[in-house]
C-alpha cells in the first residue's frame, strides 16, 4: 500500500541524454520536496545509455525489448509489432506491481509502450516534449495524456485542437548542477586550462559532431600563438589529431558540464533541445550547428528560438567545415557582443522547469488523496 508521504513515479525515457536527463531532473526536484519520500522506477532498453546511468544514480531500472524503426526491410522492422506488444505487456505488469501515481514519458520509441500501458492502467500520463516540433511518439500519446509539458510556446500549434487544453509550457528541465555554476577561473583550472585566457567550449554529444570536429581539427593550428584556448569534447566516434597546440584541451567526453559551461566565453555545439535549455539557464552565447538529419528538422527549429532573440548564431552543417572556425575566431574577440548574447540567452531561461513539473505531479497526488 502506498503511504500518504510517499509518491511513486514510473519513467519511460532514454536513448539519448536529451530524453533521459529532463526526466531525471524532475525526479530530483520531487526528491527535494520536504516530507515526501520518492520512489522512482525507470523503463528503457538494455542497449542504450539509460541502462548504466539510471542504476548509477540509485534508481530502479527495468529493461524492455522495444527497438526503434530501422530499415524498411529488416528483421528488426518485421519484429517491431511483436516487440511493442511484448513491451506494453511488461509495462502493464510493472505498473500493476509498482503502483505509480504518475507516469512520465519524454518521447522517442522507448516511451511509447510505457505511455500506452499507463493509459490502460488509468494512471495519469505526463508527457514532456523538449523540442519545438514534437516527435512521433509524443504526438501518438497526446490523446492519452493528462498533461503535455513543452519547452516552447510555439509547440502547442503542432498538436490537434482536442489536445491543446493539456499543453503547458514550463520549459525543459536541466540537470540541477547547471543552476549554480562554479567560479570561472576555478572551473578552468580544473580542466587544466589557463584561468585568464578567453575560452571556447566545443562539443557535439557523446558520439561527437563530425562537421564541428572537422572544422576545429582543420583550424586549431591558427590559435597556436593567440590569447585564446579551446576545450574540445570530440565524442567517441572521432579520432582527434595526435599533435595540437598547447592551448587546446581535448577530451572524448565531459562529465562535468557545469564546469565546462562555467569555463566558456563562447559555446559551439549542436542544438538539441537539452543543449538549448542548458545554454539558456547558463546564460552562454553560442554558435549552433543544427544536425540536418534530425527528424522533423527539430534542431534548426530549436536553434531559431535562440537565434531570433540574438542569443546565438546559426551555421548550416554543410558550410560548417568552411566557415565555422573563422566565425569562432571573430566572435571570441568581441567581448561586448558575447555579453549581450549571454544576457539574451539567460532571459529565455526557465530555471524552475523541473520544480514546476514536479508541482503538477504533487498536486495530482493531493487531488487523488
Amino acid at each position: 500500500m502506498v503511504q500518504e508521504s510517499q509518491i511513486r513515479i514510473l519513467v519511460g525515457a532514454g536513448g539519448t541524454g536529451g530524453h533521459l536527463f529532463p526526466a531525471i531532473a524532475v525526479v530530483q526536484a520531487l526528491e527535494n520536496t520536504e516530507s515526501i519520500e520518492v520512489k522512482a522506477s525507470f523503463m528503457g532498453t538494455s542497449e542504450r545509455m539509460e541502462s548504466s546511468i539510471v542504476p548509477s544514480l540509485g534508481y530502479n531500472f527495468n529493461p524492455i525489448p522495444i527497438k526503434g524503426f530501422n530499415k524498411l526491410l529488416s528483421l528488426n522492422t518485421l519484429m517491431l509489432p511483436l516487440r511493442i506488444i511484448r513491451s506494453i505487456r511488461m509495462c502493464r505488469k510493472i505498473i500493476k506491481k509498482f503502483k505509480p501515481q504518475a507516469v512520465i514519458c519524454t518521447g522517442a520509441y522507448i516511451s511509447y509502450p510505457v505511455g500506452v500501458a499507463a493509459f490502460y492502467a488509468k494512471v495519469p500520463l505526463i508527457l514532456m516534449e523538449s523540442n519545438v516540433n514534437p516527435g512521433k511518439t509524443i504526438k501518438a500519446l497526446a490523446n492519452k495524456a493528462f498533461k503535455i509539458i513543452t519547452s516552447f510556446d510555439d509547440t502547442i500549434s503542432y498538436f490537434d485542437d482536442k489536445d491543446t487544453d493539456k499543453v503547458i509550457n514550463l520549459g525543459n528541465p536541466v540537470r540541477k548542477e547547471l543552476y549554480s555554476l562554479p567560479e570561472q577561473k576555478e572551473a578552468r583550472l580544473k580542466f587544466g586550462l589557463d584561468p585568464h585566457k578567453k575560452t571556447v567550449l566545443v562539443f557535439g554529444g557523446s558520439l561527437g559532431a563530425l562537421s564541428i570536429n572537422n572544422a576545429v581539427r582543420n583550424g586549431i593550428d591558427r590559435i597556436k600563438n593567440k590569447d585564446i584556448q579551446i576545450l574540445w569534447q570530440t565524442g567517441k566516434n572521432f579520432e582527434p589529431p595526435k599533435i595540437y597546440p598547447k592551448n587546446v584541451k581535448i577530451l572524448q567526453f565531459i562529465d562535468d558540464m557545469a564546469g565546462a559551461y562555467a569555463s566558456a566565453d563562447l559555446v559551439v555545439s549542436r542544438s538539441g533541445a537539452t543543449t538549448v535549455a542548458e545554454l539558456s539557464v547558463c546564460g552562454k552565447p553560442s554558435i549552433l550547428v543544427p544536425l540536418p538529419s534530425a527528424s522533423n528538422n527539430e534542431q534548426e527549429l530549436n536553434a531559431r528560438m535562440l537565434v531570433d532573440k540574438d542569443a546565438a548564431i546559426l551555421v548550416r552543417n554543410n558550410v560548417a567545415e568552411k566557415d565555422l572556425f573563422n566565425l569562432i575566431l571573430d566572435k571570441i574577440e568581441k567581448k561586448d557582443e558575447l555579453e549581450k548574447m549571454g544576457k539574451s540567452a539567460l532571459a529565455l531561461a526557465k530555471p524552475n522547469a523541473a520544480k514546476d513539473v514536479a508541482k503538477i505531479i504533487l498536486d495530482l497526488k493531493q487531488t487523488k488523496s
